[in-house]
């Protein structure tokens, strides 16, 4: 979650070292979740095939390579290589824990699993705010991401040694599948009658966070209020942790109330609700401002629900290929969502040196709307309740 969300803190210094235009930044943010949604699927193959110990602790190891062509970068060119190479690092982290999750607790619990695990990532988000910003203070950006290959090492140390797939440490079902029985698996998932209102909503739920939270934040609290980077960094720090109790808490709702669908649809209109103001007028004052930003950082946990409902939409065996699948339209919703407020930004705020209220308000403008539609197509999708 820190390399997903770095840029939100690091754009407008990046921008500024190495001459990095608004559309441009929009790609490096955007390239991460691009590759990881084209990796997605080849994934969860491999999730399903070897497990998520083997999986991951592979993966991880990727992240040492990304972190240093990241930290050697000297233009957008290298910046975004390096996040593709992070993105495949960090792709099967998330669905891996789903599936992991899926096969130790009891349905009705999944969804409150999940939302921990969610939270935990959210600690990733927070470290990405301030504390990011103390460690390039004190090292340089550059010297900050070659510490992070280290911890990529200590990861991949620790998946190794310290977890096992089932709670039997029995070999997975899926893993004795031929490249046939893989094939038909994925053909299986492709034909799900409610596939596309999935993709719909999953491509809108998450991007939004991660282009407000993980890119545009902190050039708007820059542009518009004039903060600079220690400031941000607090203020996103505040919108994070507010955001990880509120996960757990949300993870609890859709047994709380028996339904899983009814929990995204209202948490999906909360979001509507926080970003709608932003985007209708741009003098809010600052106090005001980071309110509906930190008002809307509480409703990220609602992706458990979301991923539970999936993950409880396919059978175990094609657990890895189905989240995967879905997952990979999170990552391709959230690659087209940074791209085109880059865009966005950019066609506004012409040849002046910083972005003016309105070009936010577009950003905000277009999230709204986003996220209206993708709720609009899920509600065809079948409730799977917790009991």
């Amino acid at each position: 979650m820190l390399f997903r969300a770095a840029n939100g803190l690091m754009a407008p210094e990046l921008m500024r070292e190495l001459d990095i235009a608004p559309a441009r930044m929009g790609f490096v943010g955007g390239i991460f979740f691009l590759t990881f949604g084209l990796a997605m699927i080849p994934a969860g193959v491999a999730l399903d095939r070897f497990g998520p110990r083997a999986t991951i602790s592979a993966l991880s190891l990727l992240g040492v390579a990304g972190c240093a062509i990241f930290a050697t970068a000297d233009g957008w060119l290298g910046l975004a290589a390096g996040r593709a190479v992070l993105a495949l690092a960090c792709v099967g982290t998330l669905m891996g824990s789903v599936a992991t999750l899926s096969r130790w607790a009891p349905p009705r619990e999944v969804a409150l699993h999940v939302a921990t695990v969610n939270a935990a990532g959210g600690v990733g988000n927070m470290l990405a705010t301030a504390p990011l910003a103390y460690a390039i203070e004190a090292v340089g950006w550059r010297g900050a991401y070659w510490g992070l290959g280290g911890v990529c090492i200590a990861i991949a140390a620790v998946m190794w040694f310290g977890t096992r797939d089932r709670p039997d440490g029995r070999p997975l079902e899926s893993g004795r599948e031929n490249l046939g029985d893989v094939l038909r698996g994925l053909k299986a998932v492709f034909a799900h009658r409610f596939l596309l209102p999935f993709m719909a909503v999953q491509a809108v739920i998450y991007p939004s966070h991660a282009a407000l939270v993980g890119l545009w934040g902190g050039p708007f609290l820059s542009d518009v209020y004039g903060l600079g980077l220690a400031e941000r960094g607090w203020v996103l720090l505040g919108m994070t942790a507010i955001g990880v109790p509120f996960s757990i808490w949300i993870g609890t709702l859709d047994a709380r109330f028996g339904t899983r669908t009814g929990v995204v649809l209202a948490v999906g209109g909360a979001m509507i609700l926080a970003l709608a103001p932003l985007a209708l007028w741009g003098g809010w004052p600052l106090w005001a401002a980071v309110a509906l930003l930190c008002a809307f950082s509480t409703t990220g946990g609602v992706i458990a629900i979301l991923h539970t409902h999936v993950r409880f939409s396919f059978p175990e065996q094609l657990a890895g290929r189905g989240l995967a699948t879905l997952n990979a339209a999170v990552m391709a919703g959230a690659y087209v969502m940074q791209q085109a407020t880059g865009v966005i930004v950019e066609a506004i705020r012409g040849s002046a040196s910083v972005a003016p209220p309105l070009a936010y308000q577009a950003v905000f403008g277009w999230l709204v709307v986003s996220i209206a539609l993708g709720l609009l197509f899920y509600r065809r999708v079948p409730d799977v309740r917790p009991s």
